[in-house]
């Protein structure tokens, strides 16, 4: 495995080019979420990605998104499209897949029932608008990590990614998925193997969806791997935090070599509310718009015209 270039240069030798965001992720919305605010926001600034975690037997829980909240998202999408003349701004779309989602893939290549679910699965979401798919193989997320390891789960990534190609594919970067992303660096390295596809990126997430902040940003090479030089920083970000975060992500970025990087939150962008007598969890706009607000400030991003 490559190690990781010195601050001073990219991994050719030349000085790092300056990193720019392209994206700005927001994990979690569901079904409590007016999806025209989405909309609107994306209008506003399109660097937005709207994070939508899929995981069966939580459809409908806060930060689980139904189906026919999806559709109607999809739906509202579609419909500002069309009454723009198709030149509407795409809305950013990414399915986190937990739970089973994530075992039918990682057992697609030698069980044909898993094959045709998560391929079934991944055709709804690209029809839906959905752009990119990231894979959650965590305990916290419901997966069976001790098969992560396996040459099964490594080769059914890869016949999954390779079999949907106009969606691309994250990986979840940390200790705990390190027998996968270890597999796939290695079988890329390897002598006479097949290339990674060039829709597989990787997220550096030490914290796993749980809001725990990152200590420090992975500026690892090998992790930048496709012609975009592109990779992702997740951990802990919220509005408080959100431009320290984004600048050392892309400072991160630019030590490991690459071009762009995407952020992504979770945690940060939820809060507690009274219902009536109940405490709910909830998706919050207004600190979405505090994150934006705030990195349009500093220059990391810029609003829609």
């Amino acid at each position: 495995m490559a190690a990781p270039a010195p601050p001073s240069e990219s991994p050719s030798g030349s000085p790092p080019a300056t990193v720019v965001l392209e994206a700005v992720g927001f994990c979690g919305a569901d079904d409590t979420v007016n999806v025209r605010h989405l909309l609107s926001i994306s209008g506003e600034f399109p660097l937005v990605e709207w994070g939508v975690l899929l995981r069966p037997g939580r459809e409908g829980q806060p930060r689980y998104a139904t189906e026919r909240w999806i559709g109607r998202l999809a739906a509202a999408v579609a419909a500002e499209q069309r009454a723009e003349g198709g030149s509407g701004r795409t809305v950013r779309l990414a399915a986190h897949l937990c739970g089973t989602h994530v075992d039918d893939l990682l057992s697609s290549h030698v069980d044909e029932s898993a094959r045709l679910a998560v391929d079934g699965l991944l055709a709804r979401l690209a029809g839906w608008g959905f752009r990119r798919v990231q894979v959650n193989p965590t305990a916290v997320n419901g997966v069976d990590v001790g098969r992560l390891g396996e040459a099964s789960a490594r080769l059914s990534l890869l016949r999954t990614v390779r079999n949907h190609p106009s969606l691309e594919f994250i990986v979840q970067r940390n200790g705990e998925t390190e027998a996968l992303w270890g597999a796939l660096l290695a079988d890329d390295e390897s002598e006479g193997s097949m290339s990674l596809p060039e829709n597989v990126v990787f997220l550096h997430d030490e914290s796993k969806g749980t809001g725990k902040e990152s200590s420090s940003m992975c500026a690892g090479s090998e992790f930048v791997r496709t012609a975009r030089r592109v990779v992702g920083y997740a951990g802990g970000i919220r509005p408080g935090n959100v431009v320290r975060m984004a600048t050392l992500a892309t400072e991160a970025c630019a030590e490991s070599g690459g071009r762009t990087c995407w952020i992504d939150m979770e945690s940060g962008v939820r809060s507690r509310r009274m219902e009536g007598d109940a405490v709910e969890d909830v998706f919050d706009l207004s600190k979405c718009y505090d994150c934006v607000d705030a990195l349009c400030e500093a220059g990391l991003m810029e609003r829609g015209a």
